[in-house]
């Protein structure tokens, strides 16, 4: 190949691909944009010397692996709770973002049990209070329980209770943290239920 005299303020293009090609002001300035232009222009060349036709270089591009359905689910189950803690944590740090979510619950309600709104304006409350102490202050009515709760309340929290362990949501590093308060609940419940 003949040397290339170039001209420095001039922009280069690769001769094999067309992208630019930088130079780092240190060296030989480069005729190729990459090594793989560089290797494939150099196989062109032998190609053409040796058997007098120009080679041509096919890229083959291997066959999607087939996924088992369990695998399917498995990564649409990723991408839903990713996609949820991406939600989440974009809510979390923009301000606009959560008060839209709150305007919108404000105008259209919550879905779900009393219990489950009750607690989250609960948790709405703390939230507020640890975010401006002052601006917010709860009243010894809004702090405690109103009323105790019914059997409906605690079969819903026994069965998500029961779910979570299932599940392993309930974490086993945290199972001795409820032994105790189970154990009282068991022994309480046996006393009644054989009275």
């Amino acid at each position: 190949m003949s040397e290339i005299v170039r001209d420095p303020n001039r922009l280069f293009l690769c001769p094999r691909c067309g992208r630019p090609v930088t130079y780092k002001g240190r060296g030989r300035r480069p005729v190729w944009c990459s090594a793989r232009c560089r290797v494939e222009a150099s196989i062109e060349r032998r190609g053409n010397r040796v058997v007098g036709v120009e080679p041509r270089v096919v890229t083959v591009v291997p066959p999607k692996k087939r996924l088992s359905q369990w695998e399917k689910e498995r990564r649409q189950e990723i991408e839903r709770t990713l996609a949820h803690d991406i939600v989440v944590a974009m809510v979390a740090q923009e301000p606009h973002l959560l008060l839209k979510v709150l305007t919108s619950v404000g105008e259209q309600g919550l879905s779900g049990s009393e219990a489950a709104r009750e607690t989250v304006a609960k948790e709405l409350l703390r939230t507020a209070q640890a975010l401006a102490p002052g601006a917010v202050q709860l009243s010894d009515s809004q702090s405690r329980r109103p009323h105790k709760r019914d059997a409906e309340e605690w079969v819903s929290l026994l069965n998500e209770l029961a779910a979570q362990l299932a599940s392993g949501q309930f974490y086993t590093r945290d199972l001795p943290s409820i032994d105790e308060p189970l154990a009282g609940v068991v022994d309480r419940y046996l006393r009644r239920r054989n009275a």
